[in-house]
């Protein structure tokens, strides 16, 4: 080999090596990018899971049977039933 044909090799394998070493960088820094998205998807999903208890607490008081009647006795101005009536109907 002559002496310009090695100086070639070597300056295409510095190449090559150049463009695998840019590579590595950009792998290395989407995986950092991917590892800082995982932790703020952990942090949204534990906010959508309090968010999540609170609704559901609001859901179990509002159709609580003690809330509906209260609101039928005062807005609605309804009272309970106390005397039952029999009707009996004779042939």
């Amino acid at each position: 080999m002559t002496y310009f044909m090695q100086f070639y090799l070597l300056l295409a394998l510095l190449f090559t090596f150049f463009c695998i070493c840019l590579d590595t960088v950009k792998v290395r820094w989407q995986i950092t990018q991917e590892f800082e998205n995982q932790e703020y998807l952990k942090v949204s999903q534990n906010k959508l899971k309090q968010i999540n208890i609170q609704l559901q607490t609001e859901h179990h008081h509002l159709n609580s049977p003690a809330k509906i009647e209260r609101y039928a006795k005062e807005v609605l101005k309804m009272s309970e039933i106390t005397k039952k009536t029999i009707i009996r109907y004779e042939k």
